[in-house]
């Protein structure tokens, strides 16, 4: 734990005063020689603590007499639920790593000898994209592909929740109803 200077200076100081405190009480025993002595010895031992006190009291304090050091520690203004993520048009990247997850719409999925299943989806522009297992959209990612279906991984940012994601999944719609 650290002492700031003036916790420190005051307990010097109060260190002192009962010191001196102590000394001017009458002693009850006859004076000796002894404690003559020891007497004359605290006494000019007085005016050098007096002066410590005093050099201690008039060193001057400055502004950068303690550097907070952040390496290897979080920022502790930093928010610990995490930044909202920006839902401005214009701020957003390009392609599928801009898009929310409520604006992709599954077209198809075709298997790649290399990649395995690949989900064809169009985006808000109405332009279509191809992603795969692992890519990252605005507010999560894509964890599985299946021939009818593509599942997200939503991070979901709600303090009260005990997940942090949750699961949706965009099934391949069919273009004419069966009966």
């Amino acid at each position: 734990m650290r002492v700031s200077r003036f916790a420190l200076s005051l307990l010097i100081v109060i260190a002192a005063m009962a010191t001196l405190f102590a000394q001017s009480t009458p002693a009850t025993k006859p004076a000796t020689a002894t404690s003559t002595a020891a007497t004359t010895s605290t006494q000019s031992a007085e005016p050098t603590m007096q002066q410590s006190l005093q050099e201690i009291l008039e060193e001057p304090s400055s502004a950068d007499a303690y550097h907070y050091d952040p390496k290897g520690r979080r920022d502790p203004f930093q928010s610990l639920i995490g930044p909202a993520p920006a839902l401005q048009p214009g701020q957003r990247p390009a392609g599928p790593p801009g898009f929310l997850i409520d604006e992709i719409k599954l077209q198809g999925v075709v298997k790649t000898r290399q990649q395995g299943l690949v989900a064809m989806v169009n985006g808000p522009d109405n332009k279509g994209y191809l992603v795969k297992v692992g890519d990252k959209v605005l507010d999560g990612e894509v964890i599985r592909i299946t021939p009818a279906s593509i599942v997200f991984r939503q991070e979901v940012n709600d303090p009260t929740r005990i997940e942090r994601f949750r699961e949706v999944v965009k099934e391949l719609s069919s273009e004419a109803p069966r009966k």
